[in-house]
């Protein structure tokens, strides 16, 4: 499956085709375990340049006038060559940061702001992520994703309406070739 998502993010970039920064989803329902997932009660979405909603508030973080939520931030990292990374989340309450669908910093449950570090091996090329976030029992609150040296926030790949046309279209030729195989033995 890996495998598979990340071929379509190579094909979609050969492609020339991109969306905006980090996607930003606030919800009204979490739980208080690891990053506050499974998430409920969407509140609204917006986009940022960056993770450092805890340094730019001053842990006062509280999106859409909220004081209790979950918030899961999703876009792609560029990486410049092969190589270990150490990234850092800094979180009040709990924070989880993924990459390529991995885990690689666990920040999770209610605490006080904390800073959590943890390397991962990736490859040169553009990598996927998900920062999950939430605040709850008020107080401070705010998440920060502190990227090494060498990788930066990038463009994510998204697929123009024709590009999905051509390969829903082949798909369907693939269903339709293996459903008359099968009639026709």
């Amino acid at each position: 499956m890996k495998k598979v998502i990340l071929s379509l993010v190579v094909m979609f970039c050969m492609a020339g085709l991109v969306s905006a920064s980090i996607n930003v989803d606030v919800y009204s329902g979490h739980t208080t375990v690891g990053g506050g997932a499974p998430y409920s009660g969407l509140v609204g979405t917006f986009t940022s340049p960056d993770i450092l909603f805890a340094t730019s508030t001053g842990f006062a973080w509280h999106p859409f006038g909220l004081s209790d939520f979950g918030a899961e931030l999703t876009g792609c990292l560029s990486v410049a060559s092969d190589a270990t990374y150490s990234f850092t989340l800094a979180s009040d309450d709990g924070s989880l940061l993924f990459i390529d669908g991995i885990l690689v910093v666990d920040n999770g449950g209610p605490h006080p702001p904390a800073t959590v570090s943890s390397s991962a091996i990736l490859t040169a090329g553009l990598h996927s992520f998900k920062v999950q976030f939430f605040e709850d029992f008020g107080g401070p609150s705010g998440v920060d994703l502190y990227l090494p040296s060498g990788v930066t926030y990038a463009e994510c790949p998204v697929p123009e309406p024709a590009t999905i046309v051509v390969w829903s279209l082949l798909g369907a030729i693939g269903l339709a070739y293996g459903w008359w195989r099968r009639r026709t033995g």
